[in-house]
């Protein structure tokens, strides 16, 4: 495609362009290189490296330096304009798929994940991946960057995908990374503290996760109705006029849900609805998956499926990858890994998870640098409450120091002498096994089946689920050993 095509100017050179990128690391011969400033990096910086690496175009903010030998233009509010140039050049693969989107503080990954797992010829992203379920590739963000999501969405054409079960975090919503993605459905879990770093206030942050109920092309929205602002977007969406289906635990909602029972291999209940009130049973732990799985059987209904023949197929979907995942061994403590970060989703995770053991509770987790500093000491103070023992270690300390992370939850806890402070993450989660009963349950918290600890803007390699497999099987003392 032309230069003046991607950027809709006839004021610029006549090059061909091959491809987009706003990473120097991934230019390839022909492409276009967008550059700006962004919160961390200024693009402009990697120019030269674009350059030698073969790059046909520049688009920037700013104004041609000198000695550039390859058409530069300058163009305004690049950031949030990339996408649409981005989508042009994939000829706006959004329109060619159903997408339906997923957002909410917690629970993301779980519903979009089922989505995926539930409708045919349907492709996942987010955190996780990107791609089919059982096969995802790696992405760095919860939802991609502008660019990268364009050409994602292509290819996942091009592999004969019909439908994307997205998720949408809010710093997507704000830096415009869905922008020119046309959205079928959307989907809201729930709304609780985090990223105040960011949106530095819960309005501002609920104000970004409404950005995706107010798109245009959007034909319905799937609620949270127990939620103060689900609520409110519901309210929204039928001001418009656009189908919108509730969940909740009130008989109010569309679906509701009863009885609900904790056994050993998952979750039993009774859905309620005017579609059916059907037993169910679902192969996840903790109670917070019953609204999850209430979220995925709504968006099911909205894409032509039949309510008995959901709720029998959501008999066995596959677990979510390091979501209330269980690793049990005979003679050993059951191990539960969990991606939960926040305070809600901690409580919620160690309230599953005490409704799963026959002994004691350990909890081991950190909390993330450069992050939210407000929601540590409640984090400290919910651990303390609900587990029978904490292990406080370092989650994603970023460029913060573990030490004063630690003393930040440790503000928040009643008895801060009484918890084992071990900032080295898989002596941590080791110490808390080898404490722990073959009755007792260990949940060890933050980082799901994240496979780096950033650290001083480095990514190690860790990764939680094979660290409690090899403890778990001796392997760990070895290497320990060695």
């Amino acid at each position: 495609m032309l230069l003046g095509e991607i950027l809709k100017r006839q004021d610029v050179p006549e090059v061909e362009i091959s491809g987009i990128k706003n990473d120097s690391r991934d230019v390839r011969p022909g492409d276009l290189f967008i550059a700006y400033r962004g919160g961390q990096f200024d693009a402009h910086e990697f120019v030269q490296d674009a350059i030698q690496a073969g790059a046909a175009a520049i688009c920037a903010e700013i104004d041609q330096p000198p000695d550039i030998p390859i058409p530069w233009v300058k163009e305004t509010d690049i950031a949030q304009r990339q996408a649409e140039f981005a989508a042009r050049f994939h000829a706006f693969p959004s329109r060619h798929l159903n997408i339906i989107g997923v957002t909410g503080t917690n629970g993301k990954t779980s519903v979009a994940f089922g989505i995926a797992n539930l409708l045919d010829s349907t492709a996942f992203m987010g955190t996780l991946g990107w791609g089919l379920p059982n096969a995802l590739a790696e992405t760095a963000l919860t939802t991609m960057g502008s660019v990268a999501l364009q050409r994602g969405l292509s290819q996942l054409i091009e592999s004969e995908f019909q439908k994307v079960a997205m998720e949408v975090s809010s710093h997507a919503l704000a830096q415009g990374r869905v922008n020119c993605v046309e959205f079928d459905g959307a989907v809201f879990t729930n709304l609780t503290r985090d990223h105040l770093d960011y949106h530095k206030s819960m309005r501002n942050y609920a104000d970004t996760k409404m950005k995706l109920f107010e798109h245009s092309d959007l034909r319905y929205g799937i609620v949270n109705q127990d939620d103060e602002f689900g609520r409110l977007i519901v309210d929204r969406l039928r001001e418009r006029n656009i189908k919108c289906l509730t969940y909740g635990t009130s008989s109010s909602a569309d679906l509701s849900w009863s009885s609900v029972r904790h056994t050993s291999k998952g979750l039993c209940g009774r859905w309620l609805s005017p579609w059916g009130n059907d037993e169910f049973f679902l192969p996840y732990y903790g109670s917070m998956y019953v609204a999850n799985a209430a979220a995925i059987l709504l968006t099911s209904l909205c894409n032509d499926q039949q309510f008995a023949e959901v709720v029998e197929q959501m008999r066995t979907l596959p677990t979510v990858p390091g979501r209330m995942e269980f690793i049990k061994r005979d003679g050993r403590p059951t191990v539960v890994i969990d991606y939960a970060h926040t305070s809600d989703a901690l409580r919620h995770a160690l309230v599953a998870v005490r409704a799963h053991a026959q002994g004691r509770v350990y909890c081991v987790f950190g909390c993330g640098g450069a992050r939210d500093v407000g929601k540590r000491p409640e984090m400290g103070r919910i651990a303390e409450i609900v587990a029978d023992q904490v292990y406080l270690t370092s989650d994603n300390p970023r460029d913060e120091s573990p030490d004063a992370i630690a003393h930040d939850i440790l503000q928040g806890m009643a008895e801060p002498d009484s918890v084992a402070v071990e900032l080295d993450r898989e002596s941590a989660i080791q110490l808390a096994i080898e404490a722990a009963s073959p009755g007792d349950v260990v949940l060890v918290a933050g980082k799901g089946r994240e496979r780096f600890q950033e650290i001083q803007g480095e990514r190690l390699p860790i990764d939680d689920y094979v660290t409690v497999e090899n403890i778990l099987s001796g392997a760990h003392y070895a290497v320990m050993a060695d």
